[in-house]
């Protein structure tokens, strides 16, 4: 999906171009952590606010001649004001990276905890342990979590632009030992966490 606004993380995330034609206005977006010092993200926002995404130029590492270790996590924050008269329907994570290790001496993960207006996503989490090969310059993985229409439209059908908070933790970490190797964010392939929404009509209900 194209995304059509780029900005630094410090800036104001107020990217749709009328609130009236957007399902979502997002802004102060925040990124903290040892992964994601400040300058090396960006945030992206599609033109209708389904989905915003971040992009980390340096959430990774690169492990060799162990033992070594590296852990890694970045906490995102965004604030979500909802155009009056929709409800969430489904929401979705979706992360994708480019790492590599070494089938033997070398253990690797990466993944996201994520919650939106409270609710909980189930944890996105790959991991590729110790006797296991892994090379991928391009690889995603995603969860969902649909939401019940009856309590969601009851919560967001009787407030006027409703506004809530997504909050996401990113996390890594890496392990070797003796000649065994484990990168993350290999081949120019940052690291990316999406979050998309699915807004339904209240006059449906």
């Amino acid at each position: 999906m194209v995304r059509t606004y780029l900005l630094p993380l410090a800036a104001l995330v107020s990217m749709q171009t009328g609130f009236a034609q957007s399902s979502v206005e997002w802004s102060n977006a925040t990124a903290s952590g040892n992964g994601c010092p400040i300058g090396t993200s960006i945030v992206t926002v599609t033109p209708g606010g389904d989905e915003i995404a971040w992009t980390f130029d340096t959430f990774g590492f690169n492990l060799s001649r162990g033992p070594a270790t590296a852990s890694l996590f970045c906490r995102l924050s965004a604030s979500a004001r909802i155009k009056k008269g929709l409800y969430l329907g489904r929401l979705t994570q979706e992360m994708t990276y480019g790492a590599t290790k070494s089938a033997r001496g070398s253990s690797l993960s990466v993944g996201a905890q994520s919650r939106f207006f409270g609710k909980n996503l189930p944890e996105l989490i790959q991991e590729y342990p110790d006797g296991i090969e892994f090379d991928s310059p391009l690889q995603s993985a995603a969860s969902s979590f649909d939401l019940e229409p009856k309590l969601e439209s009851e919560f967001f059908c009787d407030l006027p632009n409703p506004v809530g908070l997504f909050q996401s933790t990113l996390s890594a970490a890496g392990r070797v030992t003796g000649s065994g190797t484990a990168a993350l964010n290999i081949q120019g392939q940052n690291v990316t966490l999406r979050a998309i929404t699915t807004w339904l009509d209240c006059s449906k209900v």
